[in-house]
């Protein structure tokens, strides 16, 4: 992955790339009236290297941050700007669950033997946080259930609850006049008991392709996608879907199968989204 850098993406937006171990993309949208900040960083270093470079580039520090959703990489960061926070009422529920948890190495290792947590998930908080670990969680202040219009003179950012797959909680940002969809985590795949995707995922794209968006950031994307790019990706989505649904959970079957629609072999992509529904399928077995 490349080394993290600050950019502006369009008039009032400023998009922080994301980074080693798992940080996730942050953005500034630059209003009129104050700076408004999606997500809240995986830690106190990662936020501070956010604020940096924002004064880098004359942008005011956040007034406000929202989150898209209750993991780890998105919140750990926020009680670092000192603002108020804003998150979906599970959201909320979820951080304030995580506030009460013990973040030692122990804790960590003793929850990824019951389950509960990833190894990959522990390894990164492990690098990111190093030990001694002490986390500071700022609970959010301002909760909404499906949307929420915030106004900062001549922007205005739209939250509105998506679910999906990865986190039931997930929320986007649409920033106007800018025609930005902040998508956070919500197109990634669930995690647990293995990565997979389920039927949510064609209800979740339906969604969002109803925002009249020119640009679209992912959580953990390491390039803004335009809208051309944003839709090839939904389409392969959807003919993966398809397609398992079509021929089950035969892998060979499913790859030749798209080979034959496409006149080529998947790509990488294409590849990992059959499997991710194969998985899912699976599951509902």
């Amino acid at each position: 992955m490349p080394a993290t850098t600050l950019s502006q993406i369009s008039p009032h937006v400023y998009w922080m790339s994301p980074g080693k171990p798992d940080r996730p993309s942050l953005a500034a949208v630059a209003g009129s009236d104050f700076t408004f900040m999606l997500d809240g960083a995986a830690s106190e270093a990662h936020a501070r290297l956010f604020l940096a470079a924002l004064a880098n580039v004359q942008v005011a520090a956040p007034r406000f941050i929202a989150l898209t959703h209750w993991h780890w990489d998105h919140v750990f960061g926020a009680a670092t700007f000192g603002v108020p926070v804003i998150a979906h009422r599970q959201t909320a529920v979820w951080v304030a669950e995580m506030a009460q948890k013990d973040w030692s190495n122990a804790a960590l290792d003793a929850r990824v033997a019951a389950g509960e947590e990833l190894v990959m998930l522990a390894n990164d908080i492990k690098e990111e946080l190093p030990e001694p670990r002490s986390i500071q969680f700022a609970l959010p202040q301002l909760v909404y259930d499906e949307s929420l219009e915030i106004r900062a003179g001549d922007v205005t950012i739209m939250l509105h609850h998506v679910g999906g797959d990865h986190a039931a909680d997930s929320c986007v940002a649409y920033v106007l006049p800018d025609k930005v969809l902040f998508l956070g985590d919500c197109l990634y795949m669930g995690f647990l008991p293995v990565w997979h995707y389920t039927d949510q995922l064609l209800t979740l794209i339906t969604t969002l392709e109803q925002f009249d968006a020119d640009y679209f950031i992912e959580g953990h994307g390491e390039t803004v996608l335009s809208r051309a790019e944003f839709e090839q990706m939904v389409q392969q989505m959807r003919l993966a879907h398809q397609l398992v649904a079509e021929l089950g959970t035969d892998e060979n079957a499913v790859k030749a199968a798209a080979e034959a629609h496409l006149g080529a072999a998947p790509d990488e992509d294409m590849t990992y989204f059959i499997e991710m529904f194969i998985a899912g399928k699976r599951l509902a077995q």
